[in-house]
């Protein structure tokens, strides 16, 4: 579903979601959101949507099992001495 409204933004930098959009969304006044700019687009995501979309986003980057990841850390670790 795509939904397209125009906002104005505020002196202070503030906009005001739509109705049609916080509805959408499921969010009510209060809720926390999450703003992301990509590649010059907005987006707004409930952190827990953000949180499942990105797990797992760096594994392996320190290695692929637990003792590679110990090795790594231990290596960082010394070099801090």
């Amino acid at each position: 579903m795509t939904i397209v409204k125009s906002v104005r933004l505020s002196k202070k930098g503030q906009l005001v979601i739509p109705k049609e959009i916080r509805q959408a969304l499921g969010v009510e006044e209060g809720d926390e959101l999450l703003m992301t700019l990509e590649e010059g687009r907005v987006i707004l995501t409930r952190p827990e949507q953000y949180a499942r979309a990105t797990r797992g986003i760096l594994k392996g980057t320190w290695g692929k099992t637990h003792q590679a990841v110990a090795r790594y850390l231990n290596k960082e670790r010394q070099s801090w001495e």
